[in-house]
């Protein structure tokens, strides 16, 4: 059974930030288990070594909710981060690291729930 059986997101017209007029505020919950967690944290951080720069020693619980509060506002508005996909370098160096960091911010996640469901790595 997937995690994800969250009620429907609740919705709310606000004012744009910038004053250009109401848009529509979604606001949802998520249920993310550890190794969805890291994957989300591998997404953002995954084309640091494409572009050579070096992946920070330790991350704060800020930084990562940060990322994925970024994610989600660009899934929200269509937009997609890569011009690429990762490479297999980037998964072998990114994504130990993503569990990492996941394992030690939140010591007490459960791992995996849903025990069938894959991250497969990038292939070609």
């Amino acid at each position: 059974m997937p995690i994800n059986t969250t009620p429907q997101p609740s919705t709310c017209l606000v004012l744009d930030p910038d004053g250009r007029g109401a848009v529509l505020q979604v606001t949802s919950v998520h249920n993310l288990d550890g190794e969805t967690l890291a994957e989300r944290l591998y997404e953002a951080y995954a084309m640091t070594t494409e572009s050579n720069a070096e992946l920070p020693e330790e991350i704060s619980t800020e930084t990562l909710m940060a990322a994925l509060g970024e994610q989600i506002a660009n899934c929200a508005e269509g937009w997609h981060t890569w011009a690429n996909e990762p490479t297999q370098q980037a998964w072998d160096t990114v994504r130990p690291w993503a569990e990492r960091q996941v394992r030690r911010l939140f010591p007490g996640l459960t791992w995996r729930v849903e025990p069938d469901r894959q991250f497969l790595p990038p292939t070609g």
